[in-house]
């Protein structure tokens, strides 16, 4: 019987050709014909409240990705096919350059998977959404080039956002001053609902969240759309709101993929590692956000 690592190698191959073994372990290929590297890690998934997957990657490996210069991407299996993950190296290849692996030599990465949503965690680094790296239809395609997304506005990542909670059996609350820019065609604003009463503090502060999931009447994911504002606004009120609402431990920063460094910069501030805010923010790029939205509705927004 096949490992994982073994049946993909040979999906890759039956697309490319040839596929070459690289370095001096058994998990990283380079693929001549699509010029791309591939890196296989492999997990069991951990059951529980939040069901995981733990990986290691060589410190080693990764230097030599780095080196090799060309376009690669992390294979992240597990023993459940619908948990795998294909993850673009490139979107994260910065991060590896200014933090220190283990003391083993590897970086340590776990890959949750939430009712909310599918995050990657890299130590030391940030939280950040798979979702859109749930098939290997981004490898198997990348030689033809890119999907094309529309620009999108940020009463569009709004309303993807909303459509998302929708499909995942959440209510909605968006600020009422952004009903006007919500795309009605993919949010069900009968789903759309007021936020309970906590005090007129708290309120101020949590009313101001661009989309918030609602599970039955109560907060349960909060999303920020950083469209034009600085990302660390986005951090304080998620901050404020964690230091005032008990039971809220799922955030959002949704932004341009450009961005992406800064959000990795700004929540490894001292201030929100202080009280862990680090392990509750994940960042949603606007690629990411309309990957998961197509896969999850089968239609391709905006085209």
């Amino acid at each position: 019987m096949k490992t994982p690592a073994e049946e993909k190698l040979d999906a890759l191959k039956n697309k490319f050709g040839a596929v070459n073994k690289i370095g001096d372990g058994r998990s990283l290929f380079h693929i001549p014909a699509a010029d791309i590297i591939v890196y296989f890690r492999y997990s069991r998934i951990t059951e529980g409240r939040v069901p995981y997957a733990f990986y290691g990657l060589r410190r080693k490996d990764v230097d030599l990705m780095v080196k090799q210069g060309k376009t690669s991407f992390l294979f992240l299996l597990t023993d459940q096919p619908d948990k795998n993950a294909f993850v673009p190296f490139k979107r994260f290849e910065s991060y590896f350059a200014n933090v220190e692996a283990s003391a083993d030599g590897q970086y340590k990465v776990l890959h949750f998977f939430r009712d909310s949503g599918r995050e990657l965690y890299f130590a030391n680094i940030g939280k950040f959404s798979s979702e859109s790296f749930t098939h290997m239809e981004t490898v198997l395609m990348f030689p033809t080039g890119q999907k094309t997304i529309p620009e999108l506005s940020h009463g569009q990542a709004q309303s993807l956002v909303g459509s998302i909670g929708i499909h995942k059996g959440y209510g909605l609350f968006f600020p009422k001053r952004d009903y006007a820019e919500i795309d009605r065609s993919i949010v069900d604003f009968s789903k759309v609902k007021e936020l309970p009463f906590f005090n007129s503090e708290v309120n101020g502060i949590i009313s101001e969240v661009d989309v918030i999931w609602l599970k039955g009447s109560s907060p349960f994911s909060l999303f920020e759309v950083e469209h034009t504002t600085p990302i660390y606004s986005g951090l304080l009120r998620f901050n404020d709101v964690l230091l005032s609402v008990a039971g809220i431990d799922n955030f959002n920063v949704v932004s341009h993929s450009e961005k992406e460094g800064k959000f990795g910069r700004e929540i490894n501030r001292p201030t929100f590692k202080a009280n862990n805010l680090i392990d509750k923010v994940t960042f949603l790029s606007y690629d990411s956000l309309y990957e998961w939205h197509r896969h999850l509705t089968g239609k391709a927004y905006g085209i």
